[in-house]
């Protein structure tokens, strides 16, 4: 089962590249899943259908739409006023009716359009910045799901390994018990782990199942199409140390977005001083006289006086929510530095492990099991020795497993929270898969 994978450390370069395309849509988008599936294809695929992302499109729409709003000026009122009517005497009717017809426009001091035009933009700005942490968020979950279905992949392959030598070691035990070396118990314990073996391979065959469908989920699919993930699970990136990966943390994406919240919440302390000012409303109109039937002219003026309400709650509340943002803010940044010490220890042990299973354990247990093969046809072992082998060399190659995707989803988690790759290189590598 070939498998070629971009390193899983490309993760983020993925999302940086389709972070600076418009939500939605992505560059070439294959019509279906392939069949081997790569993960820049499942990325590709989440970016232009995933519905929460198209969900943030949608919210950016409405965010434009709002700041077009915003800057808009205050509409004139016409107005018609009808005096001295339905009264009595004189009055009675509509005789001595006057009439006014007036145009006023409502005129905003102090720059509160141009305040509110800030918020408003203000408010885009962050709107972009949650659509590109959601975006990266995303990329991240697929790529850990991914991940997820390679390992599987893996596990399907050693379970069935382990079937093969399940079947080779009952084969074996049915041999010496009919040359009469061994017992008829021997026969039967044999039997009874091959039975094992293989209702575990069926079980982790489902799970993968499980595992593909939920990696499909992402870009919207109720089946999964492809039949495999192409990926390399053992290639590992340049690791970078832990004061590189610091100095790089105030381009996370999270603290992107609390940058937005904060210029929101300055632009809010401005409007809300701007609205200190009252506003001044000017109009002019004609009013006839029924009367005389004579005409004449009509001006209006008011503002009002702000002897008690000058804003004071608004402009406090403005300036105590830009205080929050700024701590928060801090916290938000002291959280991702002290995650990211954790992850990058787990990351450090994950490599360590997964160093000595390669060079020391797995070829000892290589060693020693083809040792007890030999020494079983040989009488100089007994069965027990030789499962004991087959059984030490298999939870190995399984703990391989564990420990490489607990490493590429460590990596994941580092660039989640950096929002960008921990390694420059982009090209492909191929290797077989490997029980």
């Amino acid at each position: 089962m070939p498998k070629s994978f971009a390193s899983l450390g490309r993760l983020a370069r993925v999302g940086l590249i389709f972070c600076t395309a418009t939500l939605g849509v992505a560059a070439t988008e294959p019509a279906t899943p392939p069949a081997g599936l790569t993960l820049r294809d499942a990325a590709t695929l989440a970016l232009a259908r995933n519905p929460a992302l198209r969900a943030h499109g949608h919210e950016l729409q409405a965010a434009a739409a709002r700041r077009l709003q915003a800057e808009l000026r205050p509409n004139p009122v016409l107005s018609l006023d009808v005096e001295d009517v339905l009264g009595s005497g004189e009055f009675r009717g509509v005789r001595a009716a006057q009439t006014t017809l007036q145009l006023s426009q409502l005129i905003e001091l102090g720059g509160k359009r141009a305040a509110r035009g800030e918020v408003a933009t203000a408010q885009q700005a962050q709107k972009r910045s949650e659509a590109e942490l959601a975006r990266v968020e995303v990329l991240a979950a697929v790529a850990e799901q991914f991940i997820h279905v390679a390992g599987g992949q893996h596990q399907v392959a050693l379970a069935r390994e382990a079937t093969r030598l399940a079947e080779e070691t009952f084969a074996l035990a049915q041999r010496r018990v009919a040359a009469g070396s061994a017992s008829a118990i021997e026969e039967n314990r044999a039997r009874i782990l091959l039975s094992r073996a293989r209702i575990n391979e069926e079980h982790v065959e489902h799970e993968l199942l499980a595992a593909r469908r939920q990696l499909a989920a992402f870009w919207g699919a109720t089946n999964a199409t492809f039949t495999e993930v192409r990926a390399d699970l053992f290639l590992r990136p340049a690791r970078s140390s832990f004061d590189d990966l610091a100095a790089r943390i105030n381009r996370s994406p999270e603290l992107a977005r609390w940058a937005g919240e904060k210029s929101v919440r300055a632009a809010e302390v401005k409007l809300a001083a701007a609205r200190r000012r009252p506003d001044l409303t000017v109009g002019a109109g004609v009013r006839r006289f029924a009367g005389p039937d004579d005409v004449g002219m009509v001006f209006q003026f008011s503002l009002p006086l702000p002897f008690s309400d000058r804003q004071q709650g608004t402009r406090a509340e403005a300036q105590a929510l830009r205080d929050q943002a700024e701590v928060e803010a801090a916290g938000t940044e002291l959280r991702l530095r002290t995650a990211l010490f954790g992850i990058s220890q787990e990351l450090l042990h994950a490599a360590t492990e997964l160093d000595a299973l390669e060079r020391e354990m797995l070829p000892a247990a290589e060693s020693v099991l083809q040792l007890a093969r030999e020494g079983i046809e040989r009488a100089r072992f007994s069965q027990l020795e030789l499962l004991d082998a087959q059984r030490t060399l298999l939870e190995l190659r399984r703990e391989r497993i564990a420990a490489a995707v607990s490493y590429h989803q460590f990596v994941i988690e580092i660039e989640k929270l950096l929002g960008e790759s921990l390694s420059p290189e982009s090209t492909q590598s191929t290797k077989p898969a490997q029980p």
